[in-house]
C-alpha cells in the first residue's frame, strides 16, 4: 500500500509511459487530506484497479484506462476536471462532493453514498456511459445553474438521470427517437412550484425539472418522478411542459401510482405537473361605459369604487349570477386598479364569463364553468392580475365550447354555438373572441341581442334590476327599480361615489333626475326614446 498526502502528477520522462496502479489509496496524512492532482500528465488506471481519493480531485486532462476513481472522504470533496473525463467514478462519501469545474463521465457512474453537488458546473454523461445506484441522498444535486447533461448518439429508452434536491430523489427518465448531431439532453431538479405556474392553479408539484435539448431531430420525452411532493389533489395533476413562452398540455401524462409526470420536450423549458386548464382571450364593450371610442373608467379613476373581489358572489347580484365549477373567489390586488401604462388597459369593471358546452342536442345550453374577470377600457377581458388571459380550471382544449359575457347591469352576449368561434388552449389562445366586431351570424340570437355604436358591437345597458331585459315601463321595469329600490322612492336623491347597479351610465352616481341621470340614459340611449321598447337578453339556454 502506498500512502500520499498529495499525488501531484506532472509530465516527466517517466510519465511518457502509462502509469498503472493495481491499488492506489490516497489517505489522510498528518498535514491534511490527500488529493489527486493531475497536471498535463498521462494518468492510466488499469483494469480492476481503484484509485481511492479522500481529498480533492483536480485535472486538466482526461483520466485514462478502464479502472475506477473512488471518492471516499470523510468531509466534502471538491472535484474540478476542467471539463475533462473520468472514465469510471464511484461516489461513496456521505459528506458529499462538490463540482468546482465541469466534468464528464466516460463509462460508468456509481452512487454508493452521498451526492455530487453541481453548483454552477455541468456534469456530462457520455453516450455509452451508465449510471447506477441513485436514490435518496445519492444523486446529482443541481443546486445552481449547472446541468446534468446526457450525450445522445442513438435512441434512448427511459435513460435515468439521477437528480434530486436536498435529501430527496427526483430522477428524470429520458426517451428519444430521431437523428443526432452533437446531441445532448440536459436536466436539472429545482425546488418549489414552477415560477411560470398560473396563479389560480390549486393542484401542482412543489418541484420542477428545467430541460434542454440540442442536436436532436426527432422527439424527446422526459418523465420526472415527483415522489409525492405536490399540493392539492393529485388526481387533478397532468404532465405539462413550459416551452419558454406558453404551457403545452398536449402529450403530457401523469401516473399517480408511480408518481411520474411526463411530457414531450419540444425545446428548452420546464417539465412540470399541475391541473389542466384553458385560457380565453375575449373582448367586449359595455354600452353604459362606451364613450364613442373605447369605454370610460370612471368607477376606477380617482378613488376606486370597484370592489377588489368578485361582486357576483354577493348580494344583490348573487340572485342572478350563480357560479358553476368555480369555488375559488376571484380577488384582485388593489394595484390592479391603479393607472396602467396604457390608458386602454385601465380597468372599467368586473364582468362575468360563462364557458358553455357546444356539443349535444342543445349546443351552448349547458354552462360548464364560470369566471368573474375584469374588462379594460379597450374591451379586453382579463384575469385578476389585470393583464392575463382568463383561466378556466380542469378543462380540455379538445372539447367544443362557446362563451358568453355578462355584466351586472347590462344584457349578456354569447357566441353562436354553431359558429363556435371560441379559441381556447392550454397556452396562449390562437385568437381573440371579439364581440365588438362580430357579425349577426357570429352572435347568438337576432340583431336585437346587441346594439352598434361608432362601429362597435356593445352589450345593451340599462338593466338596473339585473334580470334578463332592459325596460322603461311595464312589469319589473328598470326605471321603477332605480327609483324605488335603489333611491328609496326619492326622485331627487343622488347616490354618489358608490358601486351601484343603478349607475346605468357608469359615471359614479345613481340618480333619477337632473344632469346625466340614469333614467334618461335608459330611455334615450338604451331604448332610443321608445318608452314601450324592451331590450331582451339572448343566451343559449
Amino acid at each position: 500500500m502506498i500512502r500520499y498526502n498529495k499525488l501531484n502528477l506532472k509530465p516527466s520522462f517517466n510519465m511518457k509511459k502509462l502509469i498503472a496502479f493495481s491499488s492506489l489509496v490516497l489517505a489522510f496524512a498528518v498535514t491534511g487530506k490527500s488529493q489527486l492532482y493531475i497536471d498535463n500528465a498521462t494518468f492510466f488506471i488499469q483494469t480492476g484497479a481503484t484509485v481511492t481519493v479522500q481529498g480533492d480531485v483536480t485535472s486538466n486532462v482526461d483520466i485514462q484506462g478502464p479502472g475506477k476513481v473512488l471518492l471516499k472522504g470523510s468531509s466534502n470533496q471538491n472535484v474540478n476536471m476542467n471539463g475533462f473525463t473520468i472514465p469510471n467514478l464511484e461516489m461513496d462519501n456521505t459528506a458529499n462532493a462538490t463540482l468546482t469545474g465541469n466534468a464528464r463521465i466516460g463509462t460508468s457512474m456509481l452512487f454508493t453514498n452521498g451526492k455530487i453537488q453541481q453548483g454552477n458546473f455541468n456534469m456530462r454523461i457520455a453516450d455509452v456511459a451508465t449510471i447506477t445506484g441513485g436514490g435518496a441522498s445519492k444523486f446529482f444535486e443541481t443546486n445552481g445553474t449547472g446541468q446534468l447533461l446526457k450525450e445522445v448518439s442513438s435512441n434512448l429508452t427511459n435513460y435515468v438521470l439521477p437528480v434530486g434536491i436536498g435529501t430527496n430523489y427526483y430522477p428524470a427518465s429520458v426517451t428519444t427517437s430521431g437523428t443526432y448531431a452533437s446531441a445532448t439532453v440536459g436536466v436539472q431538479g429545482k425546488n418549489g412550484a414552477d415560477p411560470n405556474k398560473h396563479p389560480r392553479s390549486t393542484d401542482y408539484l412543489n418541484l420542477y425539472w428545467p430541460i434542454t435539448r440540442t442536436g436532436i431531430t426527432g422527439t424527446v420525452n422526459v418523465s420526472g418522478n415527483y415522489n409525492a411532493n405536490f399540493t392539492g389533489v393529485e388526481t387533478d395533476l397532468r404532465g405539462i411542459f413550459w416551452n419558454g413562452t406558453n404551457w403545452v398540455l398536449s402529450g403530457g401524462a401523469i401516473n399517480t401510482a408511480s408518481d411520474d409526470a411526463s411530457a414531450p420536450i419540444t425545446g428548452n423549458g420546464n417539465l412540470y405537473a399541475m391541473n389542466r386548464f384553458l385560457l380565453t382571450r375575449t373582448r367586449a364593450m359595455l354600452q353604459g361605459a362606451f364613450n364613442g371610442t373605447d369605454m370610460n373608467d370612471n368607477l376606477r379613476a380617482g378613488t376606486n369604487l370597484i370592489p377588489l373581489s368578485d361582486p357576483y358572489r354577493s348580494a344583490p347580484y348573487n340572485t342572478a349570477f350563480t357560479h358553476v365549477n368555480n369555488p375559488v373567489v376571484e380577488v384582485a390586488n388593489a394595484s390592479v386598479f391603479n393607472n396602467a401604462a396604457l390608458t386602454g388597459d385601465n380597468i372599467v369593471d368586473w364582468v362575468y364569463l360563462e364557458l358553455r358546452d357546444n356539443s349535444g342536442v342543445n349546443p351552448g345550453a349547458t354552462v360548464v364553468q364560470t369566471r368573474a374577470a375584469l374588462v379594460q377600457r379597450d374591451g379586453d377581458v382579463v384575469d385578476i392580475d389585470g393583464v392575463s388571459p382568463v383561466y378556466f380550471k380542469n378543462l380540455d382544449a379538445a372539447a367544443n365550447y362557446t362563451i358568453a359575457v355578462r355584466h351586472r347591469n347590462h344584457l349578456g352576449l354569447s357566441t353562436d354555438p354553431v359558429a363556435n368561434l371560441q379559441s381556447l388552449s392550454e397556452a396562449t389562445p390562437g385568437g381573440v373572441t371579439d364581440f365588438t366586431t362580430m357579425t349577426d351570424a357570429q352572435i347568438f340570437g337576432t340583431t336585437a341581442a346587441y346594439t352598434v355604436s361608432a362601429g362597435r358591437v356593445l352589450l345593451w345597458g340599462g338593466n338596473a334590476n339585473f334580470n334578463t331585459n332592459s325596460r322603461f315601463n311595464g312589469i319589473s321595469n328598470d326605471k321603477d327599480y332605480l327609483l324605488t329600490t335603489i333611491l328609496g322612492g326619492n326622485g331627487a336623491a343622488v347616490i354618489s361615489n358608490t358601486y351601484s347597479a343603478g349607475d346605468l351610465n357608469m359615471n359614479r352616481n345613481a340618480r333619477f333626475n337632473g344632469i346625466a341621470n340614469d333614467k334618461d340614459f335608459l330611455l334615450t340611449t338604451v331604448l332610443a326614446g321608445a318608452g314601450a321598447a324592451v331590450r331582451t337578453q339572448a343566451l343559449p339556454f
